[in-house]
């Protein structure tokens, strides 16, 4: 009998699908509704068919300051296996806008949810100012067509609101975790529909295909992958010198690395994002 148990706990693991996470925030500055959470229950309807490939499980967050955080560790914690993938979503501008970078500095313009407000603080005291993020970026971008790609930004700039806050702490404390960031079109944009419809599209392609990457074996030794320790790259010279590795090697990783910024150029800043 417990053969047959251990047989039977040996099969589910071996049958279970890679699982993903994907986190949301609640109405922010008395919104009907954040649409970070309309995207991330339409990706959990689409992937979590007979027929997909991945797993998807929801974290809901509140908008306020070192509460995000926490509650990503709570559903972390609350998983009964690893997520192969950690994606975060939050509203910004009026399309999608992929995140690179997390900046050690929360900076307030209006209060969040509790009603904190916060001038120029650091989240960890002893963390870099800036820190790349760890998720297969550039493999997700690349699984877009060049349509789908000309209307997403590739951000240096996450503001210094609760996005920020929740996405730099995740990536100081689980730098072991494949967590990703990205913004989507906030729920005041004019024809929202058409915006989130593209953005559910875009974002399902490239969360199949950031899993099927992190699962290969034909990870990049200098882009992120789960064989490595290797975040996005932030320095001016780490991106110069991917730009000249990728030159001539891949088309559209070429594409990504023209678009990506180093953490001193200027990146688009919206009060919209939370």
């Amino acid at each position: 009998m417990k053969l047959i148990f251990l047989l039977s706990i040996f099969l589910t693991n071996a049958w279970a699908k890679p699982l993903v996470l994907i986190s949301y925030f609640d109405p922010f500055n008395h919104a009907a509704f954040n649409n970070s959470q309309v995207v991330a229950q339409a990706l959990m309807t689409r992937l979590n068919t007979e027929n997909s490939s991945v797993e998807v499980k929801l974290c809901s967050l509140n908008t306020i300051y070192d509460k995000g955080f926490a509650q990503t560790e709570d559903c972390l914690k609350a998983l009964t296996e690893r997520p192969v993938l950690v994606i975060a979503l939050g509203e910004s501008t009026c399309q999608l806008k992929v995140e690179t970078m997390m900046r050690n500095n929360d900076k307030s313009h209006g209060p969040d949810n509790a009603g904190n407000e916060r001038r120029n603080t650091r989240i960890v005291q002893e963390g870099p100012d800036v820190l790349g993020m760890r998720y297969p970026l550039p493999e997700m971008y690349c699984a877009l067509s060049p349509d789908e790609r000309s209307q997403i930004d590739v951000s240096n700039n996450a503001g210094g609101f609760v996005c920020n806050n929740t996405g730099y702490q995740m990536s100081y404390h689980y730098a072991d975790i494949q967590y990703g960031f990205i913004h989507v079109p906030a729920n005041s944009c004019a024809n929202l529909k058409t915006k989130t419809d593209l953005a559910i599209s875009s974002l399902e392609k490239m969360i199949i295909q950031g899993v099927n990457y992190l699962n290969s074996d034909n990870g990049d030794q200098d882009l992120p992958h789960s064989t490595n320790e290797v975040r996005l790259a932030t320095k001016k010279d780490q991106v110069k010198n991917l730009r000249k590795l990728y030159e001539n090697k891949d088309a559209c990783l070429k594409e990504y690395l023209n678009r990506a910024k180093n953490e001193n150029e200027r990146g688009f800043f919206s009060g919209l994002m939370n």
